[in-house]
C-alpha cells in the first residue's frame, strides 16, 4: 500500500511539474507559428510584446495570452491601426499543442480598439490577406496551423470605429463589453449574444445622427453555418430609452462572401415620445429621466432583399410624432406642439430609388410657431428637392426650455420665411423658369457666449432666396474683438447643398480688425503661429468665390498688417492675390501670387511680394522666417525696399517650410546705420580700425537668391568711413552659418599708398564668425603699387638720349651715368624701403606689408638697375656699329 501512494505521488508530481514545464517548453514554439502566420499570409505589420502560456486557468486546455498586440496597415492604410489589444487570450486544446494543428475553442479580447476604414475607391483596410494566384483554396486552408473550434468569444472595454469614406458614414462604439457564444464548429447551432456599449455614435456627411447614445443587444439567432443564414429566436434591443426587438433573417451570399441577403423586421410597440427623444443628439442630459413628456409616437422599419455590390435591399423606416411636448424638471417653459411625420424609404434596387420624406416637422418654441417639410427623390441619378421653412425662433428663449452648459448665454431672433423646389437638372442647364426659390432669412442680434470659445454676435445677416441666385443683403459678425461685414450673392446653393457642387459667388468684405492667431489650433500653432500646420487652412475645392476685400487692420503672428485693399479669388482649392495693396512692417507692400492647398497633404504657396520702406526693426521683431535667414536686421536702423518671388512647399514647421523655399529678389536701401555686426566687429578687430563696428551707409543694392536653405547673395557694395567701401558676396544658412568673401576698400584716411584693398573671408556663425585675411595677396599688392610708383615717370626714360656725338665720349659717358643711374636705382630703393618700415609702425599688418614691400622693392630696382646697363650697352654697339 505504502509503494502504490508512492507511486501515486510520484506520478502527481510528475503531471504538476510537467504543468508548469510545459508553459516554457512549446511557448517559443507557438509564437513562431504565430508570427510565422501572420508574415506569411498577411499585408500588415503585427507586433506582439509578449506571450504567455497557462495550462491551469482552463485546464485541460491550455490559455494563450498576446499582450499588447497590435496590427498597422501598410501603403495607403499605413498610418492606420486596425487592432490594438492591451490583451487577449485564446484558449487552444492541450493536445493539440504536440500535433502540427493548434485547436481553438476561446477567444477573449481585453481593452482592444478595432478601426475599421474603406477608402473612397472602395477598398478596405481589413483586407490584408496576402493573394497567391498559384494557390487553391483547399491548399491556402490546409498550411494553417491554427483550426477554429470556437465556443465562446468574448469582449471587454472594446471600442470599434467604422469609416466609410466612400459613403462619408462613420460609426463609433466605445466601452463595449459582451459575449458570443454556441459551437462555431457544428454545422447548425444557436448563437446566443449578450452586449452592453457605453457610446453609440453615428455620422453621416458629418452630421451626428446619433451621439454617444448607450446601447444593449440581447439575441439568440439559430446559425447555420452551411447556407451562413442567421434567423433571430428572440432579441432585445435598446438605445438609451428605445426599446425594440427584430424578427427575421439575414444570410451571407456569395461565391466569397461579399453580399447579405436581408428580411429583417424592426418592432418597437410601446415607444413613447420620449424614447425617440432621448436618441436625439444633446437631448439626453443628466436629468433626462424627470423630463415631462406628453404626446404619441411611434416607429417601424423593415429591410428586405439583397445587398451586394451596387444592389441595395428594399426597406423602409417611419417615424410619427403627434401633439409632443417636453418640458425638463427644472426650467420655467415648455416646447409645445410638436409634430413629426418622417418616412425614409426604398423599393431596392439602386439608392437613387432612396425617398426622404418630412412631410411634417413642427413646433411652438416660447410662443413662436415654426414649421418645415423637406422631400428628396432621385438623390443619386438626379436629386428632386421640395423645402419649406417659416416661422420665428426666439434663441433667447432656449434657455428657459432647455438646460445650456454652465457660462453658456444664447440670444437674438432667426425669421425664415423659404419655399425652394428644384430639380438638379433644371440647374445644370439653367433652365431657371423650372425652379422655384423664394423667400429670406434673417438674423438679428445673435448672441453666443461659451467658457471655452470667444464671444459671438451677429448683429444682422439677411439672405434672398431667388431661382438663380442667393442675395446675400447683409452681413455684420463679431467674434470676440475680430469683425466681418460682407454683402454680394451665392450661385449655384441648392447643388452644393445636395451634390457638393462648386458654390459661386462674389463678395464684398470689410473688417475693421481682424487676429488671425484667434482662428488657429493652439494644438498645432505652438508658440508661435509661423509654427502652425496647414492642416488648419484647408481651402474647400468646391468654392469659387471672386472677392473684394478691404481690411483695416489684421494681425497674423507678430505682423500688424493695416490697410489691406484689393481683389482674391477662391478657386480649386486655391487662394489667389492679385496686386493686394496694405501697410506692414512700418512700410507698404504690394502682394501676387498663390496659396495652393488643392493637395490638402501638400500645401505650397508662390508668392510675388514689393516692400517699400520697411523698417529693419519691425521686419526682425515681425518675421520668424527673416530671424532664420537674415538675423543681422536685429542690428540695421533704417528703412529698405525690397522685390521677393519665392514658392514654398507647407512643412509642420517653420524649418521645415523654409528648408523646400526657393526664391530671389534684391534688396535696396537708401539710408541705414549698422551697429554691433559681430561679424563686423571682429573685421575691424582684425584691421586695427573701428570704423566697421558702426557706420551708417547709403545706397545698398543687394540681389539674392534661396534655395536648399540657404540665402545667398551676388556681389554687392556697403559704403561707410567716406570713401570705404566693402566689396561682399556669399550666404547664409538656416543654423545661421555665414561664408562670405570680398576685399574691404580703407577710406583714405586710413590708408597709405602700400596697403588699402584688404581680401577678406567671413565664415563661421553669425554670433561666433571667423575673419580671414589673404595675406599672400594683401602683401603683394601693396609691394607692387610700391615700385610701380618708384619706377614710373622720368625714372624710367631713354637714356640713349644723353650720348654726346663724339663716339668716345659718349660711350664712356654712356657706362657712366648708365651706372650712377643703376647704383641711385638702388641707392633709393633701400633709402624708400626704410621710410616704408617706419611708416608702419606698430601696426603688425601694415609693418609685414611694409617689410615685404621693401624687399620687393630693392629686388625690383636691382633688375632695373642691370637693365639700364644692358640698354645702355645696346646703345653703345649702336654707336660703335654706327661709323664702320
Amino acid at each position: 500500500m505504502k509503494k502504490a501512494l508512492t507511486i501515486v505521488g510520484v506520478i502527481l508530481l510528475v503531471i504538476v511539474v510537467a504543468m508548469i514545464a510545459i508553459p516554457f517548453l512549446f511557448k517559443d514554439k507557438i509564437k513562431t507559428a504565430v508570427l510565422n502566420v501572420a508574415n506569411e499570409q498577411l499585408e500588415a505589420k503585427v507586433d506582439i510584446k509578449d506571450f504567455g502560456l497557462n495550462l491551469f486557468s482552463n485546464f485541460p486546455k491550455a490559455t494563450l495570452s498576446l499582450e499588447n498586440a497590435t496590427v498597422i496597415g501598410v501603403g495607403d492604410f499605413e498610418k492606420d491601426t486596425l487592432l490594438q489589444a492591451k490583451s487577449a487570450s485564446v484558449t487552444i486544446d492541450l493536445m493539440s499543442l504536440f500535433g502540427s494543428e493548434y485547436n481553438i475553442s476561446k477567444i477573449n479580447l481585453d481593452k482592444a480598439s478595432v478601426y475599421a476604414k474603406i477608402l473612397p475607391d472602395g477598398r478596405a483596410n481589413w483586407d490584408i490577406m496576402k493573394v497567391d494566384s498559384t494557390a487553391t483554396t483547399d491548399a491556402a486552408t490546409e498550411s494553417t496551423p491554427f483550426k477554429l473550434n470556437l465556443k465562446k468569444i468574448s469582449l471587454n472595454d472594446c471600442n470599434l470605429t467604422f469609416q466609410n469614406d466612400s459613403t462619408n458614414m462613420k460609426i463609433v462604439m466605445s466601452k463595449w463589453n459582451g459575449e458570443v457564444s454556441g459551437d462555431f464548429s457544428a454545422s447548425e447551432t444557436t448563437l446566443k449574444t449578450t452586449s452592453t456599449i457605453d457610446e453609440v455614435s453615428f455620422f453621416m456627411d458629418g452630421i451626428p445622427y446619433l451621439s454617444k447614445v448607450k446601447g444593449v443587444a440581447n439575441a439568440a439567432l439559430n446559425a447555420n453555418f452551411d447556407s451562413f443564414k442567421f434567423t433571430f429566436a428572440e432579441s432585445e434591443l435598446q438605445l438609451n430609452d428605445l426599446k425594440a426587438s427584430i424578427d427575421g433573417s439575414f444570410a451571407i451570399v456569395g461565391k466569397d462572401g461579399e453580399g447579405m441577403d436581408f428580411d429583417l423586421k424592426l418592432n418597437a410597440p410601446n415607444t413613447q415620445f420620449k424614447d425617440i427623444l432621448s436618441i436625439v443628439p444633446a437631448m439626453y442630459t443628466a436629468d433626462f429621466k424627470d423630463v415631462k413628456t406628453s404626446g404619441t409616437a411611434s416607429l417601424e422599419a423593415y429591410v428586405k432583399g439583397l445587398m451586394q455590390d451596387e444592389t441595395y435591399p428594399a426597406f423602409d423606416v417611419k417615424i410619427t410624432v403627434n401633439d409632443a411636448m417636453f418640458q425638463y424638471p427644472s426650467l420655467p417653459k415648455s416646447v409645445n406642439n410638436i409634430n413629426v411625420n418622417m418616412a425614409i424609404n426604398s423599393k431596392g434596387g439602386s439608392l437613387d430609388n432612396t425617398v426622404v420624406d418630412i412631410s411634417k416637422f413642427s413646433f411652438n418654441l416660447g410662443g413662436n410657431p415654426f414649421a418645415g417639410s423637406l422631400n428628396i427623390s432621385t438623390p443619386i441619378s438626379d436629386p428632386n428637392l421640395k423645402a419649406r421653412a417659416n416661422g420665428t425662433l426666439n434663441l433667447g428663449m432656449i434657455k428657459e426650455v432647455y438646460p445650456l452648459e454652465k457660462g453658456t448665454e444664447l440670444d437674438g431672433t432667426i425669421v425664415a420665411d423659404i419655399n425652394i423646389a428644384a430639380r438638379m437638372s433644371a440647374i445644370e442647364k439653367e433652365q431657371y423658369e423650372n425652379v422655384s426659390a423664394a423667400g429670406t432669412l434673417k438674423v438679428n442680434g445673435m448672441t453666443y457666449k461659451s467658457q471655452d470659445m470667444p464671444d459671438i454676435l451677429i448683429n444682422d445677416a439677411g439672405l434672398e432666396f431667388t431661382p438663380r441666385y442667393v442675395n446675400l443683403s447683409s452681413l455684420n459678425v463679431q467674434i470676440g474683438k475680430n469683425d466681418l461685414s460682407a454683402t454680394g450673392r451665392l450661385e449655384n446653393f441648392i447643388a452644393y447643398a445636395l451634390k457638393d457642387q462648386t458654390l459661386k459667388g462674389q463678395l464684398n468684405i470689410k473688417s475693421n480688425y481682424l487676429n488671425a492667431n484667434d482662428f488657429i489650433s493652439s494644438e498645432t500653432s505652438g508658440t508661435e503661429v509661423e509654427t502652425a500646420t496647414s492642416e488648419d487652412i484647408i481651402i474647400p475645392k468646391n468654392i469659387d468665390f471672386a472677392l473684394n476685400a478691404a481690411l483695416n487692420q489684421i494681425v497674423y503672428g507678430k505682423i500688424n498688417i493695416t490697410n489691406m485693399a484689393g481683389n482674391m479669388t477662391v478657386r480649386d482649392g486655391i487662394l489667389s492675390l492679385n496686386n493686394v495693396g496694405a501697410n506692414a512692417l512700418g512700410g507698404s507692400c504690394k502682394v501676387s501670387g498663390t496659396y495652393n492647398t488643392s493637395d490638402p497633404k501638400n500645401p505650397k504657396v508662390n508668392f510675388d511680394l514689393a516692400l517699400s520702406k520697411v523698417s529693419f526693426a519691425e521686419t526682425f521683431k515681425s518675421v520668424e522666417s527673416i530671424r532664420k535667414f537674415a538675423p543681422i536686421f536685429e542690428k540695421l536702423a533704417g528703412t529698405y525696399s525690397m522685390n521677393l518671388k519665392f514658392d514654398t512647399s507647407l512643412g509642420q514647421t517653420i524649418m521645415q517650410t523654409l528648408a523646400s523655399l526657393t526664391g530671389s529678389g534684391a534688396l535696396q536701401t537708401s539710408d541705414v546705420k549698422i551697429e554691433g555686426v559681430e561679424a563686423l566687429s571682429a573685421l575691424s578687430s582684425s584691421l586695427k580700425t573701428d570704423a566697421l563696428k558702426s557706420f551708417s551707409t547709403k545706397d545698398i543694392n543687394l540681389p539674392f537668391t534661396i534655395n536648399a536653405g540657404k540665402l545667398t547673395t551676388k556681389p554687392f557694395n556697403v559704403n561707410f568711413g567716406g570713401g570705404g567701401v566693402m566689396k561682399l558676396e556669399g550666404s547664409t544658412g538656416l543654423d545661421q552659418s555665414i561664408d562670405y568673401k570680398g576685399t574691404v576698400t580703407l577710406p583714405k584716411s586710413l590708408a597709405n599708398n602700400f596697403v588699402s584693398a584688404i581680401p577678406v573671408t567671413i565664415g563661421g556663425t553669425f554670433t561666433n564668425p571667423k575673419i580671414g585675411i589673404d595675406t599672400k595677396a594683401l602683401l603683394s599688392g601693396a609691394a607692387t603699387s610700391v615700385v610701380g610708383d618708384l619706377l614710373g615717370g622720368e625714372k624710367g626714360a631713354d637714356v640713349s638720349a644723353k650720348l654726346s656725338e663724339e663716339k668716345a665720349k659718349q660711350i664712356e659717358k654712356l657706362r657712366t651715368e648708365a651706372d650712377a643711374a643703376a647704383n641711385n636705382l638702388v641707392s633709393e630703393a633701400e633709402k624708400q624701403s626704410q621710410v616704408l618700415i617706419e611708416k608702419a609702425g606698430n601696426n603688425p599688418i601694415a609693418k609685414a606689408a611694409a617689410q615685404a614691400a621693401g624687399r620687393k622693392l630693392v629686388d625690383e630696382s636691382k633688375k632695373q638697375a642691370q637693365n639700364v646697363r644692358n640698354k645702355a650697352e645696346e646703345q653703345i654697339k649702336k654707336i660703335e656699329g654706327s661709323g664702320e
